[in-house]
């Protein structure tokens, strides 16, 4: 049975265009089970025709969630939000290969990227010119909050300024570099 008060919740967060994720950080910046991801997964079916009724596809993966409209094209090109938070990826994995990080200060709760990371990645030669010709602000540091965070595609650590990758952004982050391998 559904919990309505973690039901409101999820409502909240999908209608505005986050994504539910398996896992979150805890105040310890450990990634620990997500309660609403949880709550989804236990009432699948319920939450499907929910959405279902409402117009809404649901989007399932085995570590996040999310809505779309059920009308959607999926054979057509991404969304404008798609396409920026690929763009911002691509320039934090470009970062990461020329300085000779390793992926786990993307994605490991003890690394994260840091405010001076992103004023490295705007430095990097052509980031003004695709930021711009993607029709975000010609500030990396800029984009990042309202594409990546808001969006819960990218986590703030409890109690710093560094930010990882979360479930989601793992597993976009990796379709990317799939795509451009090879």
């Amino acid at each position: 049975m559904y919990n309505a008060a973690t039901s409101q919740r999820i409502f909240n967060e999908l209608m505005n265009g986050r994504i539910i994720n398996k896992t979150s950080l805890d105040n310890s910046n450990s990634f620990t089970e997500n309660p609403l991801f949880t709550e989804i997964i236990d009432n699948l079916d319920d939450y499907r025709t929910q959405y279902k009724m409402s117009g809404y596809e649901f989007v399932e993966s085995s570590c996040y969630i999310y809505i779309r409209e059920r009308n959607a094209d999926t054979n057509s090109l991404k969304t404008d939000i798609t396409m920026k938070a690929c763009v911002l990826l691509l320039l934090m994995g470009k970062y990461l290969t020329e300085n000779n990080y390793r992926i786990s200060k993307l994605i490991d709760p003890s690394g994260g990227l840091t405010e001076a990371d992103f004023e490295g990645i705007q430095d990097m030669p052509d980031t003004a010119e695709i930021l711009e010709k993607s029709a975000m602000k010609r500030d990396f540091s800029a984009s990042i909050k309202p594409i990546l965070v808001e969006r819960n595609i990218m986590l703030q650590k409890i109690g710093s300024n560094a930010f990882i990758l979360s479930d989601s952004g793992k597993a976009f982050f990796d379709e990317i570099v799939d795509n451009y391998q090879g």
